[in-house]
């Protein structure tokens, strides 16, 4: 019969198959021979008798060939690329052996961490901070955000002597000597201490003394940062120690939580009206550290060890505030200590009880706030990195309901949301070793100010504005101002170096520059946090002229609207600065006393004369062209005197290269705005006539929508503004020509900041690359703030 495929069929199997011994269809190629790959040798040729399938041997062979090949390649074009890198440092072309057919294929990148050590690396940003090393070998480093007063002493004249403050020694404070002895051990303790918790017996006071001061600590104190409620306070700590009848009794409490209660009757007692207030808060707080020496830390460690040293670092920021080191460093240990008994992870799956887990939430979060905030003001990176938690938000024990019905989440909600969401963002901005791009700056200011803010916390900024007042509670006043002080100190840290470059590169009119949003930016900040404080002074003024950061912010806001008016006299903004300047420098004179060293007050008189001269000199020379004047002329140095120091140190600062060629900067930029944008900017920014107020609030940043659902956690980071920034940058080195320097017609004003700063501002950043420190640095001593 014929096959009707076509195909041959007899009656023997193929010779392959009878040599394999398998079974044959006798339908040649028969499918065994198709199946392993001989289909050309069927129905009469066979393979060589060989251990395995000799197809799948070749298969392998050229595979290990094409392995031996491949790696070899590699090697080569690593040996070249690190060659090519060791010679040129530059952007160049790729090297040769990179030029591959496979460059044409568009493969997925897999995402990878790289560091500042490795070979591809070029754009790491060369703003390195400053090195002080005296000649005993000293060393202190402060990066860009540092604050002017943290970095270098303040100039201490005659006429104002330091501040005198009681002695920290326990030896002068009339306690025993076990008592000494344990102090003398803190913050570690003492291993295998003989000391009982029965030395602190005679140190307690009463149960109506203690709630007293324990009014005055939450009263006070706790508004702003609250690492233990009142609840867990009174049944954790008070009622073991004083139980039913009201008697002091130290053997149901352990003795970190025995610190914890005599820290918050140090801090308590501060605010206490009495001339022995100050010598009570230094025993107390003696007390507590001694009570933590008992049971080491690293032995003993609970959530009230954290609190404990939390706490002493919230008494030392509040009674000592020269002792900046000191808090540094004790702030690194509460850090290390919260991640020792896990704080970053969340417990929830740890099988904790409900009111424990709160407790660790609570007290992490606290941590993570105030860590971000001493890593922006010293200038150096936090301890905690919000990537590596996962703890959630503590249940917002303070709801606020509005007579509509809304539910707003309260102060403390509020801050832990905004120091995940925005403040971590800051501080990796800050401390990127790359340097983001001036759009990815732009960008974060514009989350910044879009962060959802409650109505109740949200404070006047006029001395009348409707819909707004200060809360007739000292405590929510202060709560108000804090959050408008934590996000308008947080844009005037993240804009401040782009600020000076724009004031430097642009005296005649810095509003003209390609970092003019940056301005605008330092410039309202500054003003929205005096006008805000100086009406919260004028209702709550006992307890704002003693809170130390809100006047720190305030001596900064000075500081920069006297340097637009100093280096920028001609600005648009200068004779709104002015009048600003002189609002703030009343207001920190009559306010800051009772926390402040008196000797930053000659320093902003300085300022402001050295300010108002500069301005009147400009209007009388208005019409004439006016001569660049350089923020770092060595003869503006003894503006406000001599400056030698008391200390009998002579410091040396070490800085990366480029600061040295910062004065040039204008040569060094490569690029300016897109077209779209000059014209913009033609159109508001560079118009000479444009006025701005000084304190209203952006309209397109007012919270829309419907509220947020507190019940749920906030993301913890925006991921795809954390990428950009961690990404090198790849602006292009194409020079376009910049806005032109005058106009033929006024223009209109701008109707919303969002036209000021459009998204897509592509600029060189170049010149951002040198030191910004220095750049910083070198500016505030030219304008006599800081010691040469």
């Amino acid at each position: 019969m014929d096959n009707v495929g076509g195909a041959r069929k007899s009656g023997l199997s193929c010779a392959e198959c009878r040599r394999s011994k398998l079974k044959c269809d006798r339908v040649f190629p028969c499918q065994s021979c198709i199946r392993r790959g001989c289909a050309n040798i069927c129905p009469e040729g066979t393979l060589a008798a060989t251990k395995g399938n000799k197809v799948l041997m070749a298969h392998a062979q050229r595979l290990s060939e094409q392995v031996k090949n491949m790696t070899g390649r590699i090697k080569e074009l690593e040996e070249a690329l690190h060659e090519s890198q060791k010679s040129n440092r530059g952007r160049s072309e790729p090297h040769h052996l990179l030029q591959t057919p496979s460059q044409s294929h568009d493969l997925a990148e897999l995402p990878e961490l790289r560091t500042i050590y490795d070979n591809e690396v070029l754009d790491v940003s060369e703003s390195i901070g400053s090195l002080s090393i005296d000649v005993d070998g000293r060393t202190k480093y402060h990066g860009e955000s540092v604050g002017s007063e943290v970095r270098q002493p303040i100039l201490v004249p005659d006429a104002y002597p330091p501040q005198q403050s009681v002695s920290t020694d326990p030896k002068y404070l009339g306690l025993p000597f076990e008592i000494i002895d344990l102090c003398n051990a803190y913050p570690f303790g003492l291993r295998g201490s003989q000391y009982t918790k029965f030395l602190f017996l005679p140190f307690l006071p009463p149960y109506e003394r203690a709630l007293e001061l324990m009014e005055l600590y939450y009263g006070n104190v706790a508004w702003m940062f609250d690492p233990i409620v009142r609840d867990d306070f009174m049944t954790n700590i008070l009622t073991p120690l004083y139980g039913h009848t009201r008697s002091p009794n130290v053997n149901n409490i352990h003795s970190h939580r025995l610190s914890v209660f005599f820290i918050m009757l140090a801090s308590g007692v501060l605010y206490e009206e009495s001339s022995s207030s100050g010598v009570l808060a230094e025993q107390y707080h003696a007390l507590s550290r001694a009570a933590l020496s008992i049971d080491p830390i690293y032995q003993d460690a609970t959530c009230a060890t954290v609190q404990a040293l939390f706490m002493t670092f919230g008494h030392i920021y509040q009674s000592d505030r020269t002792n900046n080191e000191g808090r540094w460093l004790l702030m690194g240990l509460v850090v290390r200590v919260a991640q020792l008994i896990g704080l970053q992870r969340d417990n929830a799956g740890w099988g904790l009880g409900q009111e424990e887990i709160q407790r660790r939430r609570v007290l992490f979060w606290d941590i993570y706030s105030v860590d971000a905030w001493m890593s922006m003001l010293h200038g150096r990176p936090p301890a905690l990195n919000i990537n590596h938690t996962d703890c959630c938000f503590p249940e917002d024990l303070d709801l606020t309901i509005k007579p509509s019905g809304v539910v707003e989440m309260g102060w403390h909600a509020w801050k832990f949301r905004y120091s995940a969401s925005c403040l971590g963002i800051s501080v990796q901005h800050v401390f990127s070793t790359r340097v983001p791009s001036y759009s990815i700056l732009l960008e974060l200011d514009r989350k910044i100010r879009k962060f959802n803010m409650p109505s109740h916390l949200q404070s006047p900024i006029e001395a009348s504005e409707a819909g707004r007042s200060w809360s007739a509670e000292a405590p929510r006043a202060m709560q108000q101002y804090a959050a408008l002080c934590q996000r308008e100190a947080n844009l005037l840290y993240i804009h401040r170096s782009w600020f000076v470059q724009a004031i430097r590169e642009a005296p005649a009119n810095p509003l003209q520059h390609k970092y003019a949003p940056s301005v605008l930016a330092v410039y309202r900040s500054a003003c929205r946090l005096i006008s805000s404080l100086n009406g919260l002074y004028r209702v709550h003024s006992k307890p704002t002229d003693r809170t130390w950061f809100f006047w720190s912010a305030i001596f900064s806001a000075c500081i920069v609207l006297g340097a637009i008016v100093v280096d920028s006299p001609q600005c648009t903004l200068a004779s709104n600065a002015l009048q600003e300047l002189e609002k703030g420098m009343v207001l920190y004179e009559e306010g800051s006393l009772p926390c402040r060293p008196p000797a930053t007050v000659p320093v902003l008189h300085k300022l402001h004369e050295r300010a108002l001269t500069s301005f009147q000199a400009s209007q009388r020379d208005i019409g004439q062209p006016r001569s660049r004047r350089s923020s770092i002329n060595s003869g503006d140095l003894n503006v406000l005197g001599p400056r030698t120091s008391d200390v009998p140190i002579m410091p040396w600062r070490f800085s990366s290269p480029a600061s040295s060629a910062s004065a040039s900067g204008s040569d060094r930029q490569s690029s300016e705005l897109s077209d779209a944008d000059t014209s913009m900017f033609n159109a508001t920014l560079a118009n000479p006539n444009l006025v701005l107020p000084a304190t209203r609030e952006f309209e397109p940043y007012h919270a829309t929508g419907s509220p947020e659902d507190i019940s749920v956690p906030s993301p913890f980071f925006d991921p795809a503004l954390q990428a950009a920034m961690m990404m090198p940058s790849t602006q292009s080195n194409q020079s376009i020509a910049g806005p032109s320097s005058s106009m033929s017609t006024p223009q209109p004003l701008l109707s919303s900041y969002q036209q000021v700063t459009p998204q897509n501002f592509n600029v060189n950043e170049a010149y951002h690359n040198n030191n910004q420190e220095e750049v910083w640095r070198k500016y505030i001593e030219n304008l006599g703030v800081m010691k040469p």
